[in-house]
């Protein structure tokens, strides 16, 4: 299982966006994300993606994160919980948060 960790990205996760600052969820799914993604679907294997060792995250980088998945795979969740794990032993509630915010664009919300 291939793991991303998002500090290896930044240690302050933030902006949704790149053009709102550094540490941003477009810029992480786009450089570290996408392509191990991509692979894990096409190969049927799955990737780790770890969320520990930051300084914490703001609620756009997590919702646009999930988003940007969600847009990418069009899985419902039970499908994508093959494809991606999620690590969160600093902060458990984190997971639940992704969980939450995968499931709003699930539902196009």
């Amino acid at each position: 299982m291939q793991t991303i960790k998002v500090s290896d990205f930044t240690a302050i996760p933030g902006a949704r966006f790149i053009k709102d600052g550094d540490g941003s969820a477009e810029e992480f799914f786009n450089v570290h994300v996408k392509d191990h993604l991509e692979a894990a679907i096409k190969e049927n294997t799955q990737i780790q993606i770890d969320f520990d060792d930051t300084w914490g995250y703001a609620s756009s980088f997590i919702n646009e994160l999930a988003s940007r998945i969600y847009k990418l795979t069009t899985m419902d969740f039970e499908d994508i919980s093959k494809v991606i794990s999620l690590k969160s032993d600093d902060e458990p509630g984190l997971i639940d948060r992704f969980e939450e915010e995968y499931g709003k664009a699930l539902r196009g919300e």
